[in-house]
């Protein structure tokens, strides 16, 4: 696992650097490598002693650590975890959202309202913090609170330290009597805020800006007006004495936290519209100068910041910056919803790029027709502007989604377009990326001369250009069709360029895939100790780029060459550890194909006949006896996953991409 300690500086906030593994990831495998080596880690600590884990306030989870939720709690089924999330929300969907809800293995309790013999026992607890008298609450009293609380412990809490504040001793029946309490929760806390002196009130009112858990050093250090360090110090050490923003983290931290939100809801709705602005603006530029090494790792926090100030130009910036690094990262629901807030700030120029960037983030999730809304709407600003380029780059966009689809006539209308504009502007690159799509296009039809003619050209195009990736890529597509066609030996010479091409870049993942590549073209020629070694470099590299799905994919292909070797339970327990991965995963296509497979294997098993008797006119009886037992399962595994072939068979070698 140490080679992925790079991929923690997400999680942790650190500016870890890449190193020769890393470095080459992608968005979309730095995040499955990073959710694989955490879980890892914690199905292993499992195994020493059960663990816990309480996650508050889960309504405001950003997208990336909802899907690290969602992958912990599919991962512990069988450990001795307990994951609780605590989460206000306000219907089904909302539940939904957390994605934990789906799992077999979850329980959703709903926390209604105290009863009042609860409400009666917290009441009793918090005056028994505050008072040394014991003896019983008025009854009165705790009708009243109960009464105006609701049933909300927090309320109860507010209301008792309302009491408090005001030095109003419970006991006192004179002093109850003429007590009158705030209607509400929002007029309470506001009540007690007015209690406080101007520097307090000024102290709890920046910090609710700064957000909910907040550093000290942020108050003076961004809006020196409040006062010196040692008064703030003061005031925070009263706020935290009353309840409203106790210690989180002692010195030399000195972090404080709001205990509910609705206090800091309450202090900064308190302020002017304009003076929030001020203060968003102020505390931006504190992070600026502060972190001025270290900016990718805020920039969410900045676009917090300046999107509610009046500083356009930065609240156009970081707004687009977060949504970039959000699609860079993978965290898909974010990277939409930034670019969404910053449409209407761009330029006509500027919002053609940024619709097809929310195009292909929305074609990710399988929002495909809001992707083409996306993509159309780009290419008319393009046509607007009469800027040709970007038309042919909309133009391949669209094609290629349209390949993705399946509506191949379309797709190659779009991707001729693209290319003729290509041609006509000079642009090289854009012409070999049109051809390349289109070869895979003639390749899902299997029309693998058209194909093979496409990437041909698409080939000479990359090679001119020094683009060594796409030189790769493109050679292991071809080895595709050569396969495909029987050409095993045109497979190999192609696949084997890839392969060094990809061993000189570095690439473990690539390289891990050309492998499994010459893996698959020596089982169908049947050189099963040759298939063997490619496999088990492929899984040896899987194992550590730490993509799951790429693991079991390998152990599958692995599982089929040990079995055709009559190693039959070796081929069990790679079967069977695909099959755990593929169900923690949830992929039922690779599920599908892995239990085809187990069943031959079983046709095998229950066979009494050793492999070195699979020869001859009884092994031709043989194999066709079993060849009928699964050819009907095969058939109708092969007629359901017809589509799965095509979307997925990048990673296996099965269809270009």
């Amino acid at each position: 696992m140490v080679p992925r300690l790079p991929l923690l500086g997400t999680v942790l906030n650190l500016p870890i650097p890449d190193n020769d593994l890393t470095r080459s990831f992608d968005a979309k495998l730095r995040k499955v490598s990073l959710e694989s080596l955490l879980i890892d880690c914690l199905r292993t600590r499992s195994q020493e002693q059960p663990t816990l884990f309480v996650l508050d306030d889960c309504h405001w989870l950003d997208p990336l650590s909802q899907d690290l939720a969602e992958a912990v709690a599919h991962a512990i089924a069988d450990r001795p975890v307990l994951l609780v999330m605590a989460a206000r929300l306000a219907g089904k969907e909302d539940a939904t959202a957390l994605g934990i809800t789906r799992q077999p293995h979850a329980t959703e309790i709903s926390l209604i309202e105290f009863t009042a013999e609860e409400a009666a026992q917290l009441i009793n607890l918090k005056l028994a913090q505050f008072f040394e008298k014991t003896e019983s609450i008025p009854a009165e009293l705790v009708e009243r609170i109960t009464s105006r609380a609701e049933g909300n412990p927090f309320y109860i809490e507010e209301l008792l330290n309302y009491l408090h504040d005001r030095g109003i001793d419970p006991h006192d029946a004179q002093a109850l009597q003429k007590l009158d309490l705030p209607t509400s929760l929002h007029s309470l806390i506001l009540s007690r805020i007015d209690q406080l002196t101007e520097s307090q009130k000024s102290t709890i009112k920046v910090a609710s800006v700064i957000g909910r858990l907040f550093r000290a050093v942020m108050l003076w250090g961004a809006y020196p007006q409040l006062g010196n360090e040692q008064q703030i110090k003061v005031d925070l050490e009263i706020l935290s004495q009353l309840d409203l923003t106790p210690l989180d983290t002692p010195e030399p931290e000195l972090i404080y936290l709001f205990k509910n939100i609705v206090t800091q809801e309450v202090a900064y709705e308190s302020l002017p519209y304009a003076t929030r602005a001020m203060l968003h603006e102020v505390i931006g530029q504190y992070i600026e100068d502060i972190y001025s090494d270290s900016l990718n790792q805020y920039v969410d926090l900045l676009a917090h910041h300046y999107e509610r100030s009046e500083n356009t130009a930065k609240k156009r910036f970081y707004l687009l910056k977060a949504g970039e690094a959000a699609q860079a990262n993978y965290a898909n629901g974010a990277a939409m919803d930034y670019y969404e807030r910053v449409l209407p700030l761009l330029s006509v120029q500027e919002q053609a790029e940024v619709q097809l960037k929310l195009g292909q983030v929305l074609e990710l999730v399988g929002r495909w027709d809001e992707a083409f809304e996306r993509y159309e709407a780009a290419l008319a600003t393009a046509v607007q502007l009469n800027n040709r380029q970007s038309q042919a780059k909309c133009q391949t966009t669209i094609g290629e989604l349209y390949r993705k689809q399946g509506q191949f006539d379309q797709a190659l209308i779009w991707l001729e377009q693209a290319r003729l504009e290509f041609e006509a502007l000079g642009n090289e690159a854009g012409v070999g990326q049109a051809l390349h799509y289109s070869g895979s296009l003639a390749a899902q039809q299997g029309d693998y001369a058209t194909a093979r003619d496409r990437y041909e050209r698409s080939l000479a195009i990359r090679r001119s250009l020094d683009e060594k990736p796409q030189v790769a890529s493109l050679l292991s597509n071809l080895a595709i069709v050569a396969r495909y066609q029987g050409n095993y030996a045109a497979a190999r010479f192609l696949n084997e360029e890839s392969l060094e091409i990809r061993r000189e870049l570095g690439d473990k993942r690539a390289i891990a895939v050309s492998l499994n590549n010459l893996g698959n073209v020596a089982l169908d020629q049947k050189n099963h100790d040759e298939a063997r070694a490619w496999l088990e470099e492929a899984l040896s590299l899987q194992r550590e780029v730490g993509d799951k799905s790429y693991i079991a994919n390998s152990l599958n292909n692995l599982g089929n060459v040990v079995r055709a070797l009559g190693e039959y339970e070796t081929a069990c327990e790679m079967y069977k550890e695909s099959l755990a991965i593929s169900h923690e995963l949830g992929d039922k296509w690779a599920l599908a194909y892995l239990l085809e497979d187990m069943g031959a294997l079983a046709a095998f098993k229950s066979c009494p006949i050793d492999r070195c008797s699979l020869s001859g006119a009884g092994g031709a009886r043989f194999r066709a006896k079993i060849g009928a037992r699964i050819q009907p399962w095969k058939k109708k595994a092969g007629t359901m996953l017809a589509p799965a072939r095509q979307a997925v068979s990048s990673t296996a070698g099965g269809i270009p991409q």
